[in-house]
């Protein structure tokens, strides 16, 4: 596997490319929130995964290395120390987590998952309420009741539109524009990114021409690289001038 990027056209030899299989996100679509979530309907998922796994095959038979956006990150969390602790801080921080313990639950939840791949897959996957255990304690109970402002079986939003990967972040050149995506529901798919291309060993090195904390949103649907000297940005709802 070649280290680092390099893309200066949108049109000459695909050599590698970065997927997400669709996982148990798509379990977690309640119908009632497709459109907050921004889905249209709830995708069967053995058939969401055939279609993938078919796609993902006729581009290694024509030569193209295919990467997994999970593995990337399941690498740097077994490979670099600390780096798991320091996303599941900032996954939490930013997952709209409702109620007075909820977090410090939540957290219990996802370090009982040893194997990193399953942990960041469950972070994609998103939870629900079912999947805790509320510790039988009048206070906590009333707690979470009270501070509970939706009826949403969700306590984490899943992340659905994680396999269109280039929103969250488009290589431009050998650099990369790690985005601030516009809708608040697809922003915290950048996580991943931000942890690949500040740890992983094939990437930590490479440039970032943008940055998830910036004051403007841009999101790699609108960038498109025509050649190495020539870079074409659409402006839209989603990237603003």
């Amino acid at each position: 596997m070649t280290k680092g990027l390099h893309v200066p056209s949108e049109i000459g030899k695909l050599r590698k490319v970065c997927l997400h299989r669709p996982g148990d996100e798509l379990l977690n679509l309640p119908p009632d929130e497709l459109e907050r979530l921004l889905f249209d309907d709830v995708p069967f998922l053995e058939v969401a995964q055939q279609e993938h796994d078919t796609f993902a095959q006729i581009l290694r038979d024509q030569g193209v290395e295919v990467l997994y956006l999970e593995n990337l990150v399941a690498e740097v969390f077994d490979q670099v120390p600390g780096a798991r602790d320091e996303f599941t801080d900032q996954y939490i921080a930013e997952a709209g987590i409702r109620g007075k313990h909820m977090p410090q639950i939540v957290r219990e939840k996802l370090d009982s998952i040893e194997d990193n791949l399953e942990f960041v897959k469950k972070t994609m996957a998103g939870m629900t309420k079912a999947e805790i255990e509320m510790p039988l304690t009048a206070s906590t109970t009333l707690d979470s009741l009270v501070n509970s402002e939706s009826e949403s079986d969700l306590i984490i939003d899943p992340m659905p539109n994680l396999y269109f990967t280039r929103d969250p972040f488009a290589v431009v050149g050998e650099g990369v524009n790690l985005n601030r995506m516009y809708s608040v529901t697809r922003n915290r798919e950048t996580l991943y990114g931000k942890y690949v291309f500040k740890y992983h060993p094939d990437y930590k090195d490479v440039s970032l021409y943008f940055r998830r904390d910036c004051q403007f949103h841009t999101e790699g649907g609108d960038v498109l690289n025509i050649n190495e000297k020539t870079l074409a940005v659409g402006i839209s709802q989603r990237t603003q001038a």
